[in-house]
């Protein structure tokens, strides 16, 4: 009759200590409640407004643009600064001498962070319940929508973290206006799908697939998601990690194989499907994962330990030529970048092969060009004392500053001819042919993107002019390996 109640338990032993530790800090902080509590208490009073007569789609505009702030602001930046408190507090020295990997840590804390948007997202379900009573409510839609968040949530929340590790707060502020900007298409088109009466097209459109195609877009989808946020975790773990481990090389053959299948898919697309904007819809989301491993891989700080190159070094000459594509460091980076963006950029040259109105001159194909390679200017140019990441950006934020001061002088100064000045780098070289007359523009695109060769070519001959360092870290792999051997007692 006086059955025993049950106890109480913590969490198990199953779950890294990590993630119990960031989600017992995060989850007591005044930061996570006062918001969730003002989220709820808008949401409430919002739902209220709707029984004294306020329009239906006024209060559903508003709902999901205060979801969308929590799910794809508010909680995000809670990992604004945490590598950078840990690293400030001390703390972060002290979980990197323990067993612990580094891509753990980074994994621990964003589950943790991405833990809390799931708690606040699955909060919003009663009231979009709530709201399919009053009217105006397409359930599927909303349900689509809130997923769309949640996974954005997921990706902002792990660029932010990886961003962390920065030490300059101006830096780390940019980066994240950049992600924001990022996120704003998808927040214009979570507006358009639970507001615009059209988007049952879009869903139409979809039920209307085969189901393989519905099954391709869904997995291409997800499997993009979990890759861009695997990324970022490996990103922002390498840049804490101690420099005589290699967590470069497990992160470019997951990069080479998944940008691989799509290019693969890409390719296919071009040539099997006879809408280009279909092949357009691989080849601008895997663009900007180019673009984001190609800065990672180009700012990579050169290894100084034998341990870092010991693991394919050991594998022979088949080793050792795999290194120089894979091996930590921007020389090794500077043709696994080049590789990247060749096979990214293989997809614009089949739709244009493919559609024969994509012509070279006229279409964008040259213009993507000047983006792709704009990535290795920073390789040649350094500008102060600063790190191989800050500097990355500092080039490039400089040079798109030259490019709009380029273009507000020739257009005060009703000097359009000057636009060519601009085709010494890629960047200005896009603000330079918008400058230029219409009929001059082909020639000028066509100059900007062989300069913009030029700086590929120098940094791949400064690239490889640095390969000495991984000859003499091999040389001390194989000599430590050497060693090792004559010091291992005989078996008697």
């Amino acid at each position: 009759m006086n059955a025993a109640l049950p106890m109480l338990r913590d969490f198990s032993d199953r779950f890294s200590p990590i993630v119990v530790k960031e989600l017992r800090q995060g989850l007591r902080t005044r930061f996570f409640t006062s918001s969730l509590i003002l989220f709820h208490t808008l949401i409430i009073l919002l739902l209220v407004t709707v029984t004294f007569g306020s329009p239906v789609e006024v209060v559903n505009g508003i709902f999901w643009g205060i979801a969308g702030l929590m799910l794809l602001v508010v909680l995000p930046l809670r990992g604004f600064s945490a590598l950078h408190g840990e690293a400030a507090d001390g703390t972060l020295d002290m979980l990197t001498l323990t067993s612990i990997a580094s891509f753990r840590i980074l994994y621990g804390k964003w589950l943790a962070l991405f833990s809390q948007s799931l708690l606040v997202a699955g909060s919003i379900l009663p009231y979009m319940v709530a709201r399919y009573f009053f009217g105006g409510v397409e359930i599927l839609r909303e349900a689509v929508a809130l997923l769309l968040l949640v996974l954005g949530s997921g990706i902002i929340t792990a660029a932010l973290l990886a961003f962390s590790s920065q030490s300059s707060v101006l830096l780390r502020l940019f980066l994240a206006l950049g992600v924001g900007a990022g996120a704003v298409p998808l927040g214009f088109f979570t507006a358009f799908l639970v507001s615009v009466s059209s988007a049952d097209s879009v869903v139409r459109d979809f039920f209307a697939l085969d189901r393989w195609e519905q099954y391709s877009i869904v997995g291409g989808i997800l499997v993009l998601v979990v890759y861009v946020v695997y990324y970022f975790l490996a990103l922002g773990s390498s840049r804490i990690a101690p420099p005589s481990e290699n967590h470069s090389t497990r992160k470019r053959l997951v990069a080479l194989a998944v940008h691989g299948a799509f290019t693969v898919a890409g390719l296919l697309l071009c040539f099997f499907n006879k809408d280009p904007d279909v092949a357009l819809c691989v080849f601008i989301p895997l663009m900007f994962m180019t673009l984001i491993v190609s800065m990672d891989v180009l700012t990579e700080e050169m290894p100084r330990y034998p341990t870092a190159v010991e693991a394919l070094a050991r594998r022979g000459s088949f080793g050792r030529m795999a290194g120089r594509l894979l091996y930590p460091g921007w020389a090794s980076g500077v043709f696994f970048a080049a590789l990247l963006c060749m096979m990214t950029f293989s997809i614009l040259a089949g739709i244009t092969a493919r559609h024969r109105h994509w012509d070279w001159d006229d279409g964008p194909a040259p213009y993507f060009l000047c983006i792709f390679l704009a990535a290795f200017v920073p390789v040649i140019l350094r500008i102060g004392r600063a790190g191989l990441f800050a500097n990355w950006w500092v080039v490039q934020l400089c040079s798109v500053i030259l490019g709009i001061m380029l273009s507000m002088f020739c257009h005060v100064m009703n000097a359009r001819d000057l636009g060519v000045i601009g085709i010494i780098t890629p960047i200005t070289a896009l603000f330079g042919v918008e400058t230029v007359d219409y009929s001059s523009r082909d020639g000028i695109i066509l100059y900007g993107c062989f300069f913009s060769a030029i700086w590929l070519l120098a940094a791949v001959v400064r690239a490889r002019i640095n390969f000495d360092v991984y000859n003499r870290l091999e040389d001390e792999a194989h000599m430590h390996d050497a060693v090792a051997i004559r010091k291992t007692p005989p078996l008697s």
